[in-house]
């Protein structure tokens, strides 16, 4: 491999675009001969940036890894991956990227069934091992501004479709995106046996708001409350903006427990935070509908908002700055959580710390038990003298009322 040939700069070359189709293009080159390796970077334009492979299966992991790369130009008899399983593998590419790159075939000049079998395997062109340097370097850059119109359309193609799944204010999924993912969620934690929950946020006096001190002080709030609650769920759940001041979380491998928590995580984040509009304080909170799907009643994604949006506004008309989880309105102290599986650790501290220590007295006995573990392992390591003994019986005696 003629090293020399090859521009090594470790600097990422410029965006291109149409308007700069000139600058120099970057090549991967694939031919298991050093000689015509050699021929072919020499008759590349000015600057080009080259990178050689001495077979097809080193051509296709320097594909995957350089992203840079925007043009092939390969042999077909190869050892180890032939460039025509090298075509195969571009084409049928998961990734855009590589599945669309132009790529070039170099031939023998009178090769019309190696050209044929090629161009039904997606090749673009072809140039034959003779070749001048001015032919090479006309259909190098040829197929570098075919390449370059590939990359603008994928990336106008991109931004529409970011924008057909994007709220334009809060930069949040939006309804049409959300109904999608989170149906498509719901569905994988049904097949999979897993619980699902629903919830619904809404601005608390969200006209007042607007009203008093105008709709840009509306907007400011609804952006900062987006990002209050991007900040506080977690990477599975699914947050949209599903309509005016109107926040749904899809919460995948959340059980009824597990969403209180959830939510009142988010109301307590909004309630604390310092909204300003023009130097004046506005105050702000939120009000919450919960709902876990019910494996005995399986509901779907609308029937599932439906539900969440019927709780919010219970928990609107007891007050708001609350939420609700039940159909009858409980508030978060009389609610008792999921009676058949105990609550994680940081799930149960997380709603003793936020006030709701009555939620958890029913989970109390096998809480306890879970810390034992940690007990015995003080006693252990550390010699701590921890009666573990006792309070096992101590435990086991807080069940016998409830029986």
């Amino acid at each position: 491999m003629d090293n020399d040939k090859t521009n090594t700069s470790s600097h990422e070359p410029p965006v291109l675009s149409m308007g700069s189709a000139e600058l120099p293009p970057r090549v991967l080159v694939a031919d298991d001969s050093a000689t015509i390796r050699v021929a072919l970077v020499r008759a590349m334009p000015e600057q080009s940036q080259v990178t050689e492979a001495s077979n097809g299966e080193e051509a296709w992991k320097l594909l995957q890894e350089k992203d840079e790369i925007e043009l092939v130009i390969t042999d077909l008899d190869m050892p180890r991956l032939n460039g025509y399983e090298l075509l195969e593998r571009i084409r049928s590419s998961e990734i855009s990227r590589i599945a669309s790159m132009p790529v070039i075939v170099v031939t023998g000049a009178e090769d019309t069934k190696a050209k044929s079998r090629a161009f039904e395997l997606g090749a673009n062109d072809f140039i034959s091992k003779n070749a001048d340097k001015i032919e090479i370097r006309a259909r190098v850059r040829a197929h570098h501004k075919l390449a370059l119109l590939i990359h603008e359309l994928e990336d106008s193609r991109k931004i529409l479709n970011d924008q057909a799944n994007t709220d334009a204010l809060t930069k949040l999924t939006n309804r049409r995106a959300f109904f999608v993912r989170s149906s498509e969620a719901l569905e994988l934690m049904r097949r999979h046996e897993q619980p699902f929950s629903m919830l619904m946020i809404d601005v608390d006096h969200f006209k007042t708001i607007n009203d008093t001190y105008g709709h840009q002080c509306g907007d400011n709030i609804l952006v900062e409350v987006a990002q209050i609650l991007t900040k506080n769920i977690r990477t599975n759940d699914i947050l949209a903006r599903i309509g005016g001041e109107e926040f749904a979380i899809a919460a995948p491998y959340s059980n009824r427990l597990a969403a209180v928590v959830l939510a009142e995580r988010l109301r307590k984040a909004v309630e604390s935070a310092e909204f300003t509009y023009n130097d004046t304080r506005v105050a702000v909170t939120v009000s919450i509908g919960v709902v876990a799907q019910d494996k005995n009643l399986p509901l779907d994604i609308d029937q599932l908002l439906a539900r969440a949006d019927a709780r919010l506004y219970i928990a609107k008309r007891r007050g708001r700055n609350r939420l609700c989880a039940t159909d009858s309105g409980e508030s978060v102290d009389d609610y008792p959580g999921d009676e058949v599986s105990c609550p994680k650790l940081d799930d149960a501290l997380t709603m003793i710390q936020h006030g709701n220590a009555q939620a958890m007295l029913v989970h109390l006995p096998c809480l306890l038990d879970k810390t034992l573990d940690l007990f015995r392992l003080a006693n252990t390591r550390l010699d701590a003298g921890m009666p573990v003994e006792l309070l096992e019986t101590q435990i086991k005696a807080l069940v016998k009322p409830a029986e």
